[in-house]
């Protein structure tokens, strides 16, 4: 994608269907006729009325520099609401052609004003959740990734909450708030395992910064209107894409502190297969040399994408409904679980070692390091592993975690005999350091006759209370079938 430049002026020919309004609002004083535009438009929500009166506002020649200003901003904002997108950006133009003194009205149009870019209609459902496997090109399977979107209000404002987590090599999860209309963000927060946790508060002119871990704030002057780094897959599904269209964006990197010039091109429809299914695609290529397919259909939706030398391919679609549990079953593997709202399961399609399977299982925010389950052939465990449950954690503990992890060592009272799905087990915490922050493993071993379960979550010390119940209640839900 490309930076944007400044919408060039397209007046069209529009034919307004003037809806019928009282008299005395016709016969009005000009700060009489603003409040009854402002009823019909926020609180009746009849935009035409709305539109009807804040223009006979501009027609009064008695009307206030300022009343009128605020009546042409308002007809911009009646026609994003009517998804009219042309005639909103020759409204915010007029506005700011006509009245140059209006600097607060004005920064608010610029704001509007997206370039050389037409932004469309929102494609999703409110709750949508599309969930990503993410691969190495050879076909490895290394993380899993989750696109989200919610409806929500901000000071009375509709605004979408959209954002994504990802799971592959680093943690990271992030949440943009952006404008319903203009899509423009207000506020976001971007966490990544190896850059850092950094959030973002957006005006016309600025973006002020603050960085967990550091004090104060960093505030960067915006010359230009721009979108979050983390917005713009969901931006790409609102543009009108079709073969040979091209665009250019200002993207605002929060972990970076700078924009990012991003040119887009569509350069050929593909149909394109992937677990969720066959689907018909625009190819959009990027210039940072990613490449992103998206169905060509009402939803729009992100199908595929290719960059940083992973692949990765939608497998499943759903809705989620705020508060709501995650069930995850499984055929292939006999088994259910159940975790709390926006948690997300993965099944590794290969795992290294062939005698077993694993079931990632990433929580929303990212505030633990790692969270799975193992499925393993009871058959390829050692003897003394077979023995009891017990014995084979503490071999397997002494084998690997108490190795590899810095400083690691169990709680001697934290052992403890678990029964889950029916079969005896055992659980112990380990606790060891990541870099210089003190951390703690919760490890479950849970023997079977045929599949034997290993369940594990590592996280910081600080975060383990908080990410405590949930695990263990996933680990209790388990099921086998």
């Amino acid at each position: 994608m490309k930076i944007p430049t400044p919408i060039k002026a397209v007046i069209l020919a529009t034919v307004f269907v003037v809806q019928p309004f009282s008299a005395s609002a016709a016969a009005g004083s000009p700060s009489e006729l603003l409040e009854k535009g402002i009823y019909s438009e926020e609180t009746k929500g009849d935009l035409e009325a709305a539109i009807a009166i804040y223009q006979q506002l501009l027609s009064e020649v008695k009307a206030g520099q300022s009343l009128a200003a605020q009546a042409q901003f308002r007809i911009g904002q009646c026609y994003l609401k009517k998804n009219r997108l042309a005639d909103a950006t020759a409204a915010f133009e007029k506005l700011i052609r006509d009245f140059p003194n209006e600097k607060e009205l004005l920064a608010k149009a610029r704001a509007y004003l997206p370039g050389d870019m037409v932004i469309g209609a929102v494609p999703w459902e409110d709750g949508e959740r599309l969930q990503f496997s993410i691969a190495l090109p050879g076909g490895m399977d290394i993380g899993a990734m989750m696109y989200r979107a919610d409806a929500g209000e901000l000071g009375g404002r509709k605004t979408w909450r959209v954002g994504a987590r990802l799971m592959a090599g680093a943690n990271s999860y992030s949440q943009v708030e952006a404008d319903d209309a203009s899509f423009r963000p207000l506020n976001s927060r971007w966490k990544h395992g190896l850059l850092g946790d950094v959030s973002a508060i957006y005006s016309p002119a600025e973006a002020t910064l603050s960085r967990v871990g550091k004090e104060g704030v960093t505030t960067i002057a915006l010359d230009k209107p721009v979108f979050d780094n983390e917005q713009t897959t969901h931006l790409m599904r609102r543009l009108p894409l079709a073969p040979g269209y091209k665009s250019t964006i200002n993207v605002f990197s929060t972990l970076g502190g700078g924009m990012i010039p991003l040119g887009l091109e569509v350069i050929a429809t593909e149909k394109i297969q992937v677990p969720a299914g066959q689907f018909e695609c625009f190819k959009v290529e990027l210039s940072v040399h990613q490449t992103f397919w998206i169905a060509n259909d009402p939803h729009r939706t992100l199908v595929q994408f290719e960059g940083g030398g992973v692949v990765a391919k939608l497998v499943s679609i759903r809705r989620q409904i705020a508060g709501q549990p995650v069930h995850f079953s499984d055929d292939e593997l006999g088994i259910s679980l159940t975790a709390p709202a926006d948690w997300l399961f993965q099944k590794r399609s290969t795992d290294p070692d062939a005698n077993q399977r694993t079931l990632f299982l990433l929580d929303p925010e990212a505030r633990a390091d790692g969270t799975l389950v193992r499925f393993i052939e009871t058959s390829s465990l050692s003897a003394t592993a077979r023995a009891s449950a017990k014995a084979w954690a503490e071999e397997d503990l002494s084998s690997h975690a108490l190795k590899a992890l810095k400083g690691a060592v169990i709680r001697p009272e934290s052992w403890k005999n678990q029964t889950i799905a029916g079969r005896p087990g055992v659980s112990c915490m380990i606790d060891f350091e990541t870099g210089k922050v003190p951390s703690v493993g919760l490890v479950y071993y849970v023997p079977g006759a045929k599949t034997s379960n290993y369940f594990a979550m590592t996280c910081s010390a600080e975060q383990f209370e908080t990410l405590r119940p949930a695990f263990e209640g996933i680990v209790a839900s388990y099921r086998a079938k």
